[in-house]
């Protein structure tokens, strides 16, 4: 991404403290015309001296920092006898407090605090010479400086945290795309390889049969095709804009998805009992996928065994219950948690709902997951 140069990039916090120390080396120079000497604008010159390299990108330690600037304005208001030699101190200090070095600053302050009281009992007058407002401006300046460095630390922490997040949202984005990858592309390889197979083994002897199960392949793969295009077109979309795409599968598409498995050759029982049109897009998405991969698992691993499915709607309570159980244990499954089973649990857990996959004491293998609905109601 470009930028653009119309846009005015603020100062960093060094240059900007480099121009306040000049501004404060003119006001110590010409604030008062008895202020105007050859030491003033000697000792003034020697106090920007470190300013101009920090600003300049030399890094001086604290120390030295505070030596090259306090020592020439203190110069200022002692030898001088100039009271404006306070204001680069001022700034001196700042700059000091602001790296966190707290003896050197409580040095700066210390002697800061010596040169004005040197300068009030050399005129005789801490009024005249306003010791007391200045002594408090070094104060002022801790403060400031200190200000300065607690900003600095929360905005670093504040760019840190974002980084964390934008990349903990790419993961997350990721992972959603994996999930939705691999459920579309195992359903539809499952219910196709299941279809040709069947297909192969019916072509000597009953070649219409093997035809239909070839021409079920067929629209299976489309299907999954034109979905896997939707899931890319998440990728490329840049504006957000979807209003092209075909929808994504809702609850009013499980009575088809279980009549594909039962042509696949699955035997499904089903119950389902749902409001399809009043559930959140989100809590549909969610029950048609672990559904879908409730069958998938079973054709897969166990496809002469039946299946119980039940998706029940409660209607007082705004929760969604499936459950999958099969007879037949699954022994891939059972020893490991694969990615489908692993992607039905994190879909679950996301919409905040609760899942159990596994094994029961009868030996049946069990899914049975709740989710909470948010119903739409109609608006008119």
């Amino acid at each position: 991404m470009e930028s653009d140069p119309t846009i005015c990039r603020p100062l960093s916090t060094t240059v900007t403290l480099a121009l306040a120390a000049l501004a404060s080396a003119l006001v110590a120079i010409f604030g008062d015309k008895e202020a105007l000497t050859v030491g003033t604008i000697v000792f003034a010159l020697i106090g920007l001296i470190p300013w101009a390299l920090d600003a300049g990108g030399v890094e001086l330690s604290p120390a030295i920092f505070a030596v090259m600037t306090v020592v020439p304005a203190a110069a200022i208001v002692v030898i001088a006898r100039n009271p404006g030699g306070t204001f680069p101190m001022m700034l001196a200090i700042v700059a000091l407090s602001r790296g966190g070095d707290r003896r050197v600053t409580l040095a700066a302050i210390t002697s800061g605090t010596a040169a004005i009281v040197t300068l009030a009992i050399l005129k005789g007058t801490a009024h005249e010479t306003g010791a007391v407002f200045f002594i408090a401006g070094l104060g002022v300046a801790w403060l400031a400086g200190t200000m300065v460095r607690r900003q600095e630390m929360l905005i670093a922490e504040l760019r840190a945290a974002h980084a964390l997040h934008s990349e903990d949202v790419a993961a997350q984005e990721r992972t959603r795309i994996a999930r939705e990858i691999h459920d579309v592309v195992a359903h539809s390889l499952t219910v196709t390889m299941l279809h040709v197979t069947g297909a192969r083994r019916a072509m000597n002897h009953d070649p219409v049969r093997a035809a239909e199960a070839l021409e079920r392949a067929e629209q299976v793969g489309r299907d999954s095709l034109d979905s896997i295009r939707q899931i890319v077109g998440l990728l490329r979309s840049a504006d957000g804009d979807r209003s092209d795409e075909a929808p994504m599968p809702s609850l009013t598409d499980l009575p088809a998805l279980v009549e594909r498995y039962r042509d696949a050759g699955l035997v499904v029982r089903s119950t389902v009992d749902v409001d399809a049109g009043a559930a959140d897009p989100t809590a549909a998405l969610v029950a048609f996928r672990v559904v879908q991969e409730a069958l998938s698992n079973v054709l897969q691993h166990a496809p002469g065994a039946p299946l119980e499915l039940s998706v029940i709607d409660d209607p007082i309570g705004m929760v969604l219950k499936i459950v999958a159980e099969n007879p037949v244990p699954q022994p891939s499954s059972s020893t490991r948690t694969g990615l489908g089973v692993r992607g039905m649990i994190e879909r679950v857990r996301t919409a905040g709902g609760t899942i159990e996959v596994g094994m029961t004491e009868r030996g049946c293998w069990r899914v049975e997951a709740v989710l909470p609905i948010r119903r739409l109601t109609a608006i008119g």
